[in-house]
This record gives structure tokens, C-alpha cells and sequence, in this order.
């Protein structure tokens, strides 16, 4: 059993990470419900949507900034009464689920976002007081920490989901980098042309493009032939060689960042 002491210290420092998700993003189930907390996030999150897309226009001073910001008050204010009605301090709502479902993900996509955001800038901070090659930086820690939810999350469905579940953890292996190249460079190339609008947004061309699509077009072809050839029952050989694959990929560019390969 933890201590008094100790289980105050851990409050004092989860609290301050906790409230500003608490009260912007909204929890219908029924063991962490809450009515004050469910009226503030519908409250606030009109508020911090303004104030994040003020944040993130260029030439926009700190008063022309508060300005937007107040745009989104009666905003919030209106969905805050309405919550207010509509919701029981005692249990969550049990009809019109939706529109809280979609506030709680759409505000959960953009502190996802912030929190990617000060990520990428602590890359950068290291890799100006250490001199690391950025594109380390983004093979080691930026790629494995992006996928380590991903890595735990299918070895469980693997392990312990029965017959269906490696199935379904294959699934997702290729599944998520499809989604990552079709919607993370979409939206990425979208969103500068969208703020450079009407300048045009330079793309660099190089070879570590061609590279990354041919080892993500060689993962599926040999997961696709493998499986079909076993019956689509998985054996060691389809996990050994989607290995082999992802080894030589950042073993390449590994060489290529420290200059050993042209």
C-alpha cells in the first residue's frame, strides 16, 4: 500500500497534466462521469479551438489573437447552457451519445497535435545542443515512440486474442503505415500549402522518398505472398521477414545520415 504522503505527491503531479484534459475533453462512461467537468469541456473547447487556429496564423498580434479568442466565446457559451440542460450530474447522458463522442475525439485530435508539436520541438532543441543528424533523431526516438502504442497494442491482440487475433494485429501492422502515408502526408502537404496560400509550398524530391515507399511496398508484397502461400495462416517466417525488411531499412538510412553510404 502506498503511503499518504506519496499518494498526495503523485496527485500533485498528475493533477496539473489532467485538468486541462478533463476540462476540454469530455468523458461519457459511467465510472469517471462528471457533470461540472462534462459542462466546462463543452464550455471550453469552442474557446481553445479559436485559440489554437489564432495561434497558428501568421501576422496576428497578441490583441488581434484575444480578439478571435472572444469570437469563440458565445460559442462555448452556447454549448455550455446546453449541456447544462440536457445532462444529469449523477450519470452520463444515454440518448444523443454523438455529439459528445465526436467533440471528445475531434479535442482529443488536436491535444494529440500540441503534444506532437512540443515533441518535434524537443527534437530540434536536442539535436541544436547535441549536433545529432536529424534525420537519427527521427529514425530512433520520434519512430519509436510514435509506434510503441502500436507495437504494445499488437503484440496484445496477438497474444491473447485467439485465432482471429494475429489476424487482426497483421491487419493493423499494414494498415497503420497505409493510413500514415495516405492521411499523414496528405494533411501535412495540405496544411502548408493551405497557410502559404497564394505562394506555393516547395516539396523536396530525393531519393529517401523512393526509398521509404519501395521498403513499405516490399513489407506488404512479402506479408501478401507469405500469407497466400501458408493459407493465410501465420508462421514465423511472415514475422521473421517483415523484421529483416525494417532492420535493412534503418540500418540504409542510418548509413546513409552518418555519411558511410551516398
Amino acid at each position: 500500500m502506498a503511503s499518504p504522503c506519496l499518494k498526495l505527491l503523485l496527485y500533485l503531479i498528475d493533477m496539473p497534466l489532467d485538468l486541462p484534459r478533463m476540462i476540454t475533453i469530455p468523458d461519457v462512461s459511467e465510472q469517471r462521469w462528471s457533470g461540472m467537468y462534462a459542462v466546462s469541456s463543452a464550455t471550453l473547447a469552442p474557446i481553445f479551438v479559436t485559440a489554437l487556429c489564432s495561434s497558428k496564423r501568421r501576422g496576428i498580434g497578441s490583441h488581434d489573437g484575444f480578439t478571435i479568442c472572444l469570437y469563440g466565446s458565445p460559442g462555448g457559451g452556447v454549448s455550455g447552457l446546453l449541456a447544462r440542460h440536457s445532462t444529469m450530474k449523477e450519470s452520463p447522458p444515454r440518448n444523443r451519445l454523438y455529439p459528445w463522442l465526436a467533440g471528445g475525439f475531434l479535442m482529443s485530435v488536436l491535444c494529440t497535435c500540441i503534444v506532437a508539436e512540443e515533441l518535434v520541438g524537443m527534437l530540434e532543441s536536442l539535436d541544436y545542443i547535441l549536433a545529432v543528424n536529424p534525420a537519427i533523431l527521427g529514425l530512433t526516438v520520434l519512430a519509436w515512440g510514435n509506434s510503441i502504442g502500436d507495437l504494445m497494442s499488437n503484440v496484445a491482440m496477438a497474444m491473447s486474442g485467439g485465432r482471429d487475433g494475429a489476424q487482426v494485429a497483421i491487419s493493423g501492422c499494414n494498415a497503420g503505415p497505409i493510413f500514415n502515408t495516405v492521411a499523414g502526408l496528405g494533411l501535412s502537404h495540405v496544411v502548408p500549402a493551405w497557410a502559404l496560400h497564394p505562394d506555393s509550398s516547395v516539396i523536396p524530391v530525393g531519393t529517401a522518398v523512393l526509398e521509404i515507399l519501395g521498403f513499405m511496398s516490399g513489407g506488404s508484397l512479402w506479408a501478401l505472398v507469405t500469407l497466400a502461400r501458408k493459407d493465410m495462416k501465420l508462421e514465423r517466417v511472415v514475422g521473421v521477414g517483415m523484421l529483416l525488411i525494417d532492420l535493412c531499412f534503418l540500418s540504409l538510412r542510418l548509413s546513409q545520415s552518418l555519411g558511410l553510404v551516398a
